[in-house]
C-alpha cells in the first residue's frame, strides 16, 4: 500500500490509516482534463499505521471534497483518536472518502 513514500489508494479496496500529524501545503499537478499543470491546496497527514501494520509515510488530499470530509477531524487533533478506513470508488477523478472513522 505504502508506495514511494506515500499511500496510494487503489480503486474500491479500503484502506484503513491513522495519522499523528497534518500539515496544509501547496502540489503541482497536472489538470487530468485538459492536461496543465496547475498549484492546488494539499492536506499531507503522516501515517503511522496502514492496515493494522506500523507505518511510517504520507497520505495527501488534494480534492476539497475529500479535505472538507476532514475538518471536523482537524479541530483540535481530534483525527488522532481515530483511525480511518478511506476508499476511492468510481474513476480517477472521483476523490476518495471516508468509509469509516473507528475510535481508537
Amino acid at each position: 500500500m505504502a508506495e514511494e513514500n506515500y499511500v496510494k489508494l487503489q480503486l474500491n479496496k479500503p484502506v484503513t490509516m491513522r495519522f499523528d500529524a497534518f500539515a496544509w501545503g501547496m502540489h503541482k499537478v497536472k489538470d487530468p482534463i485538459f492536461g496543465f499543470d496547475k498549484t492546488v491546496k494539499a492536506l499531507a497527514f503522516h501515517v503511522i499505521e496502514v492496515d493494522f501494520n506500523p507505518a511510517d509515510t504520507v497520505f495527501s488530499l488534494i480534492s476539497t471534497v475529500a479535505q472538507k470530509e476532514f475538518e471536523p477531524y482537524l479541530e483540535a487533533d481530534r483525527y488522532k483518536r481515530y483511525k480511518f478506513q478511506m476508499i476511492k470508488t468510481g474513476d480517477i477523478s472521483t476523490p476518495p472518502r471516508i468509509m469509516t472513522a473507528i475510535p481508537l
